[in-house]
């Protein structure tokens, strides 16, 4: 790719969520599980085993999966007996992106797709008068009263995505399931979401594919 196609491609990317401690710690524990996955290592492909194990299960009942969900930038020495909002969040999302990443070939942590624009790839085209599948399921999240709702609808989510080889934001995941914890966040979460489900995705060309699919896997941030 030529200097001007990474400009002009690197314009058309959408503009990245700035990540907090949390999301950033699990960008960047995420980053060598894939690329040790699409490189077939076995530990990282025994790691990322491990940790679809602990899908749907309570924080820190699967003790085997800790290494990853433990962290100091999760909880500090004042956290008390009971999961943080934050530690939750991480367990949820890095669970999460373990199964979807499974048998997978493509990176499907990446930076960008934010889970309302993620979905809405799912159908690009304008809805019109039918109430599509999709849609439906959104609207499932925004309604989700509890956090297990939510994480619940979530798994969905990444099966449908998994499926159609769709990647996401674990890491922004991260940053707003930790905020949906908190007071007045799942208003916040929920526009959020809705404001990128809502914008009809641009096409995407060839040079705007391979620098997107390139680009995350490399990234530090």
């Amino acid at each position: 790719m030529t200097v001007a196609q990474e400009r002009a491609a690197a314009s058309k990317q959408p503009k990245w969520a700035e990540l907090t401690e949390v999301g950033a710690e699990v960008h960047a524990r995420i980053l060598p599980l894939q690329e040790g996955v699409l490189a077939n290592r076995s530990d990282a492909v025994a790691g990322l085993a491990r940790l679809r194990r602990g899908v749907g299960k309570p924080v820190g009942s699967v003790n085997e999966i800790l290494q990853y969900t433990v962290s100091e930038k999760f909880a500090g020495p004042a956290a008390g007996d009971e999961p943080t909002p934050a530690e939750t969040a991480a367990h949820v999302a890095m669970t999460l992106y373990a199964a979807h990443q499974q048998s997978q070939r493509k990176r499907m942590h990446q930076r960008g797709y934010g889970l309302g624009r993620a979905v809405r790839l799912l159908h690009p085209e304008d809805f019109g008068t039918l109430v599509p599948p999709v849609l439906r399921r959104f609207q499932a999240l925004g309604t989700a009263q509890s956090l297990e709702e939510l994480v619940h609808h979530l798994r969905g989510m990444a099966q449908l995505l998994r499926n159609k080889g769709i990647p996401l934001d674990y890491a922004l995941l991260a940053d707003e399931l930790t905020r949906w914890q908190r007071r007045g966040g799942p208003s916040i979460v929920r526009l959020r979401w809705g404001r990128e489900f809502y914008r009809v995705p641009a096409p995407v060309d060839d040079a705007t594919a391979a620098h997107t699919a390139a680009g995350p896997a490399t990234d530090s941030r």
